[in-house]
């Protein structure tokens, strides 16, 4: 399994960044850790910015930011179901 996910130190290090962002993105209560994931997220999608950047570094930042986003709105909404689902 671990050769499919990653291949190099380089990619084990994006790979776990990338796991501890997504569990991070889970804590809603955290003002700094929101703050943070904005300005990210103007980073990530302000085209101004990105023109500076190379292609590839911009689309692992969206990819990134959104994958968070995701897991968030996933764990906020998943507390919101009514008891008799769990």
């Amino acid at each position: 399994l671990r050769s499919c996910i990653y291949n190099t130190k380089e990619e084990l290090k994006r790979f776990r960044q990338l796991v501890v962002n997504t569990v991070l993105a889970t804590d809603i209560v955290d003002k700094e850790l929101q703050e943070l994931r904005k300005a990210r997220w103007e980073t990530a999608f302000n085209t101004r910015l990105s023109m500076e950047e190379s292609l590839e570094t911009t689309e692992d930042r969206k990819a990134t930011i959104v994958i968070e986003h995701l897991i968030q709105a996933s764990d906020v909404s998943h507390t919101m179901q009514h008891w008799n689902i769990y």
